[in-house]
């Protein structure tokens, strides 16, 4: 096809976007009965919009062998989302609530809810191409004594660094210090979910580890001592 021609093709085939926004992506909900917290989803396009939602239960969260499954069965939901579809005219919102039927957790359950539109009409008079963009929350059910608990732990011949409690935090601003004036910063940060670990893939010796940490619940510094050469 010469270069004239495609150009032409993409002048007839207009892009419609089907779009959306959410008011948060995050969502912490505490393990009791029915704990809820809301999603408000607005259109702020001209075209309707057909939205409905998708349940994941993340298994085995920032492990090797993390795995998200589809909730499907009635059996095996503990989050609930409501309503699980909807209709959004041009500028309407809508609250989807998400209520969480897990308690006495010992370790934080982790969902992906994905908010997905759905073909609807397009009103042209021309030849369209509708793009639909989905969003995905990810929702934390925490224990009531969640906490988490930063380690640093010989792996693959170097350092990594391990979250042994049972909630995700997020880590950033880390460094190495030898003394307190001279601290290198270290290209490591992310969110560390319960029992995950950060390779730290610079080699460490002596001097300590200064970094940020913050979770749902508190945030602050904190320093990991390393040990000395030898």
């Amino acid at each position: 096809m010469k270069p004239l021609a495609a150009f032409l093709l993409l002048l007839l085939a207009s892009p419609a976007w089907a779009g959306m926004s959410l008011d948060k992506i995050i969502v912490y909900l505490d393990d009791v009965p029915n704990a809820r917290d809301d999603i408000v989803v607005s259109n702020p396009d001209d075209e309707t919009l057909y939205l409905q939602t998708e349940i994941y239960r993340v298994d085995n969260a920032g492990l090797p062998d993390e795995k998200r499954v589809r909730v499907v069965n009635p059996k095996e939901f503990k989050l609930l989302v409501s309503p699980a579809k909807a209709v959004l005219t041009s500028g309407e919102q809508r609250r989807f609530r998400l209520m969480s039927l897990e308690h006495n957790l010992d370790e934080e359950k982790v969902y992906r809810v994905t908010f997905k539109p759905v073909v609807g009409d397009i009103k042209t008079d021309r030849t369209a191409l509708k793009i639909l963009v989905a969003y995905q929350a990810l929702v934390f059910v925490q224990p009531g004594d969640g906490d988490y608990q930063l380690e640093l732990e010989r792996q693959d011949g170097g350092w990594a660094l391990k979250n042994t409690g049972n909630i995700n935090v997020e880590i950033s601003g880390v460094q190495h210090c030898l003394s307190e004036a001279g601290c290198e910063p270290l290209e490591l940060k992310g969110r560390l979910y319960a029992g995950a670990s950060l390779p730290i893939d610079k080699p460490l010796v002596g001097g300590k580890l200064k970094l940020l940490a913050r979770s749902n619940k508190q945030s602050g510094e904190e320093e990991l001592p390393l040990p000395p050469a030898g």
